[in-house]
């Protein structure tokens, strides 16, 4: 294999074998993130036009092998720990920064979600891991309320963790648009909330440009205004743009934006107290 083939651009998890567990450099996380899918068949509750995950369905995950996933960790966590892995495959000086449930789908659809959070436990104790990296749950936030998640996640309030919650936009006609659901405010924030209550909460929204529109002013104004009652408990807004092509069917052309044109946004965004971070 060749040297770096790591980046923040080449996320292709056939470079390695295995089927639930692998490595991307990742450019929010800072360094090399271990992902953990759980969605295997590519099945989502979502369907964002922006998805980068190819032959995306709607559905749920299929049943996971408890065994096979937690071998699979074991291999990685001793590829990163003790052999030579950052150093042959990653630029120099990348850091292992986390494990995150993320992969095809939505994690938190998997009825063996609170099962797998168990084995990463025990896996961070072994190796040793609980005050190196932080533990994160990218999610659109679905089955936030539900309560064998609030319960699975409770299993690591001992260890770093964090929440990364999809909100693109909270204008209705918008979410149809880009998550392809219909999603109610009520519904967008009672699940923030539990994610809150739960754990340090990230909120990542994805801006682009839709068919050579820029995100409107009403719609930005209605996503501040949500925002607005829990500034003072949102740990950080991440404000990003389109890494890689999507594989999604759309008429839709969708056009990644500029750092400026980013920068701008967020300029806007900042009259929460909320800090905000751009990934262009």
């Amino acid at each position: 294999m060749p040297i770096d083939i790591l980046t923040i651009t080449k996320h292709d998890r056939n470079i390695f074998q295995g089927k639930y567990i692998y490595p991307v450099v990742s450019r929010r996380a800072g360094g090399l993130s271990l992902g953990i899918n759980l969605n295997t068949n590519s099945a989502c509750n979502w369907q964002c036009i922006y998805c980068e995950v190819p032959n995306l369905v709607r559905g749920k995950p299929e049943p996971i092998n408890l065994q096979e996933l937690e071998n699979e960790l074991d291999y990685w966590l001793d590829q990163i720990i003790n052999q030579s892995f950052l150093s042959q495959y990653t630029k120099s000086q990348t850091e292992f920064k986390d494990i995150a449930f993320s992969g095809n789908g939505e994690p938190t659809a998997s009825k063996q979600f609170k099962d797998v959070v168990g084995i990463l436990i025990k896996k961070i104790s072994e190796y040793r891991l609980d005050q190196k990296i932080t533990i994160r749950l990218i999610t659109n936030g679905s089955y936030m309320s539900n309560i064998v998640i609030q319960e699975s996640l409770s299993l690591i309030r001992n260890i770093n963790r964090e929440i990364w919650f999809k909100i693109d936009s909270v204008n209705k006609a918008d979410i149809r648009t880009v998550n392809q659901v219909n999603l109610s405010l009520v519904t967008i924030k009672k699940n923030l909330e539990a994610a809150l209550n739960n754990s340090p909460t990230i909120i990542q929204t994805c801006f682009f440009k839709l068919n050579e529109k820029l995100p409107s002013s009403e719609s930005l104004g209605e996503y501040i205004n949500f925002l607005k009652p829990y500034e003072n408990k949102i740990k950080g807004i991440h404000l990003y743009s389109l890494a890689r092509l999507s594989e999604q069917p759309s008429k839709n052309k969708l056009r990644r934006l500029t750092k400026s044109e980013l920068e701008v946004i967020a300029s806007k965004i900042k009259v929460l107290k909320i800090p905000v971070y751009i990934f262009s």
